[in-house]
């Protein structure tokens, strides 16, 4: 078995070689277990301490040396078990203090016009963040909704406009796309969304959330968006867009 199994289910790389090594050998004293894991003795004994703690290893005393046994293999889903559960127990802590946190945000961005999000995960906390924040009735319109970008992009946005229309069936999306093929073809087969093309439109994407939020995507390497919260701003987009929808063709 690779460490790198252990480590998908919470454990450190050197916690994975140290439990490995010591399954594979048996009960054996830490030099021993050294020497057939290659690590150095720096952090051994914190090692194990950890691993005790999880309760994937137990320590006998012989003769005044100390040696080192494996737990049963199935001793992981115990650990794992404990995890879930303080997983559980975390998540109704922060559950409790969400609506705190949310104002302490709130009040720290109030004079902040726009906020930058990188990458995919950043592009994703921005669009979670606008959906979040749209009311019943509130419009969704997009600009410049172009296929030509990473798949992984494509296929975020068909997902999260999935869910959009799950959690909020009373927002409307307009599309203006930038050409037609399978990502526009897509969108026409989605409830809650109305598509147009107007080829060639811009190398951005401009979306408009509701009455205050606009998020203009860049796909290019390194993938950014910035999120503007300014009424006046989203008013001028989304009157901009009713002057191209008014063009673009279905």
């Amino acid at each position: 078995m690779q460490p790198e199994v252990l480590e998908k289910v919470g454990l450190t790389h050197n916690e994975s070689i140290i439990y490995l090594t010591i399954l594979k050998i048996g009960t054996a004293k830490s030099g021993d277990i050294l020497k057939q894991s290659g690590l150095n003795s720096g952090k051994i004994y914190e090692i194990f301490e950890s691993l005790k703690r999880k309760g994937l290893i137990s320590e006998s005393v012989i003769n005044n040396v100390r040696y080192f046994t494996a737990a049963p293999p199935k001793q992981i889903l115990d650990y794992l078990e404990k995890k879930k559960s303080e997983i559980v127990k975390e998540e109704a802590t922060i559950l409790q203090a969400l609506p705190n946190l949310e104002l302490i945000r709130n009040s720290a961005i109030k004079d902040i016009r726009a906020v930058t999000y990188l990458g995919y995960n950043g592009i994703k906390t921005a669009a979670d963040e606008a959906l979040d924040s749209l009311k019943d009735n509130d419009e969704i319109l997009g600009l410049g909704v172009t296929e030509n970008k990473d798949t992984k992009f494509n296929e975020f946005w068909r997902l999260w406009t999935q869910k959009r229309i799950k959690l909020k069936p009373k927002v409307v999306a307009k599309h203006i796309f930038s050409e037609r093929g399978k990502y526009y073809n897509s969108f026409l087969k989605l409830r809650k969304n109305e598509s147009r093309v107007l080829e060639g439109l811009t190398p951005v994407t401009v979306d408009i959330f509701g009455q205050d939020k606009v998020l203009i995507l860049n796909y290019n390497e390194p993938a950014s968006c910035v999120m503007i919260y300014d009424k006046n701003t989203a008013t001028a987009f989304r009157t901009f867009f009713y002057q191209l929808w008014k063009i673009a063709k279905p």
